[in-house]
Order: structure tokens, then sequence, then C-alpha cells
């Protein structure tokens, strides 16, 4: 019942699909001014065990909105307690084999998993994709991806976002390297793992794509990504220009900077995806099976600089690959 708790909670407010009633939430301090903001403005029971909630309401949909290492229990009780739904927030999990059993789990369970990678809804990325669809850049060769902190926590938007304007064609090949230098452990918002200082990957997809992540300290702190074709260029969340803008050969080298309608947040349209998807209408473009590949990735790059060579796909690493390292005494 943190920050991103309290976006979800306005995001369910802001649902345009269906009529959704807010009922309760979790917290282990629930008296917290977090929780407690958030049970006057939305009107929820408040519990301390979120199995306690789950066995005492009905509920049809459950965010997780936990620390990253209890995003695969959490996920796995709510599945089990039989909600419908369930929107976890990124990163995923820790670890693929934690991922396949979030997986397994709800598919047994008849529960739609979606991962909150809110980007993939933002109107500049929808826009950039329908014009890579379109051919307005020609063939893509290379999409080029940065921000801060960290590969698990602003990392996961900058991969998970890369895959997306690719198609979500498939990875075959990852390399990386990161830096640990300060040897911290615990950010604000993900307190309970341990993270790196910079990281950098480098993608190769099946359809020839390469993509090039960049975190940390020493990269573009901007969450921005340049898409490079044949025939033109995309540039999206451009550091100090438009939130999109293309150059395509067949504007007449001028840039086309498209009119965008930016909301605040993009979890109602996560939300309004999941019922969708509940009605068997479409699959959310987050899907668990989906953001599993973005997590991939990333245990990849880890493996990859753990290693010091390239990684095949599919990546057979079922641990925190960051953390046995940091446990080993090699970063």
């Amino acid at each position: 019942m943190g920050n991103i708790a309290r976006a979800h909670a306005a995001g369910y407010q802001d649902v345009k699909n269906a009529e959704i009633k807010l009922v309760a939430g979790s917290d282990i301090n629930p008296d917290s001014d977090h929780a407690r903001d958030i049970v006057d403005k939305f009107g929820i029971r408040m519990y301390k065990n979120y199995h306690t909630m789950l066995a005492n309401e009905s509920l049809d949909i459950v965010s997780i909105c936990v620390w990253p290492s209890e995003h695969w229990t959490a996920t796995i009780a709510a599945a089990q307690y039989g909600v419908k739904a369930i929107l976890c927030e990124k990163p995923m999990a820790l670890s693929l084999a934690e991922a396949d059993s979030m997986i397994e789990v709800c598919e047994n369970n008849d529960v739609i998993l979606a991962i909150g990678h809110a980007h993939r809804f933002s109107a500049q990325t929808v826009k950039a994709k329908e014009w890579i669809k379109s051919g307005e850049i020609g063939d893509i060769s290379m999409i080029w991806g940065h921000c801060s902190l960290d590969l698990m926590n602003n990392g996961t938007h900058v991969i998970d976002l890369i895959n997306y304007l690719n198609n979500d064609t498939a990875p075959s090949w990852v390399m990386g390297q990161i830096d640990r230098r300060t040897k911290s452990s615990g950010r604000r918002n993900h307190p309970d793992i341990v993270f790196e200082d910079m990281a950098i990957g480098r993608v190769g997809y099946e359809n020839g794509v390469v993509g090039v992540v960049e975190l940390g300290e020493r990269a573009n702190q901007n969450f921005a990504f340049r898409v490079i074709g044949s025939d033109g260029i995309i540039e999206i969340n451009r550091v100090g220009g438009p939130l999109l803008r293309l150059l395509s050969g067949s504007s007449n080298s001028n840039w086309q900077i498209p009119k965008l309608h930016q909301g605040h947040s993009n979890i109602h349209l996560e939300i309004e995806e999941l019922i969708a998807a509940m009605e068997g209408l479409i699959i959310h473009r987050s899907h668990a099976k989906i953001a599993r590949v973005t997590l991939e990735i990333i245990v990849g790059i880890f493996e990859s600089s753990a290693r010091r060579c390239a990684m095949e796909f599919p990546i057979k690493i079922s641990d925190f690959p960051l953390d046995r390292m940091v446990r080993k005494g090699m970063v």
C-alpha cells in the first residue's frame, strides 16, 4: 500500500470499460501514512496479512504492489484463492524459476496474469509502433534505449519497451556488462534486492534487429529511445524535445511531430485491457509470458557479465545471477 498502490487505486477509478469497486487492501504496516491515506481516500477495508484478505474477500482482480522479492509468492497466493485476474508490478520476479511458477499456477487456476509494464500503453509508444508497422522508416536495424537506475528497476521498462517496439520478436542472444563498485543494496522502491551502479546490454533478435540498453549513473538519465531504420529514425521521449518525432525518407527530410493525448498515468489502460482479456476478447499486451522475456533478457545480461561471454536463448538460469555474483564476491 505504498506509492505505486495509490497509483493503482486511482487507475481502477479511471477505468472506462467497466464499473469497478475497490474493496480491500493489505499492508504489513496498516497504520502507515501511505496505507491510511489510501483507506481514507478510497474507503477500502485494510488487512495486515494478504492471505487473510484473500480468504475473507471475494475478489475478481488483485494488484500486486509489494516489493519485488514477494511478487511470486503474492501472485501465487492470489491465484490459489480464486481471483480472475492479477496485475503484478514490475519486475515480474527475481528469477526465471519464480516467473515460471507464477505462470504455471495462474494457468492451472484459469487466472489471467499481466505485468505492470505500463509504458506499452503510452501514446508516444503506441504511435511509434504504428509508424514502424507501416514502414515509415523502412527496415529496423537498431532500437536504443536508456535510463537511470538499474536493470531490475527502470531497466525492466527499457528492455520491455524495446521488445514491444520490435513486435515482441524472440531474442536469440544477449551480451552485457555491469559495474557495482559502490556495492550498494536496496533502493527506495526496491529495498529488498541488490542492484548494480551501471549496466549495458546488447540483444540480438531473431528478425535481425539489435537492441541496445544503457542503465545507471553513466548512462543518459532520461527514459528515451531511438529507433533506427533503413529509411529514417523515430525518437521517443527525446530530451528537451517532443514526446515523439519521425524523420522519414517519405517526409522530405522534415521531422514529423504528431499531436498526442498524454494522460497522467497509463495504469487505467492496463486495467481496461485486463478486463477485455478476462472477457476473452484479447491477449493482454503485457501478459506474463510476454513479460517473462524481459526478465529473461535481464538474467542474460547479468549472466553474460558473470561468464564474460554472450548468452544464447533460451537462458537456462534459475536463480538471480546478481545476488549470486554478490555472494561469491564477484562484484
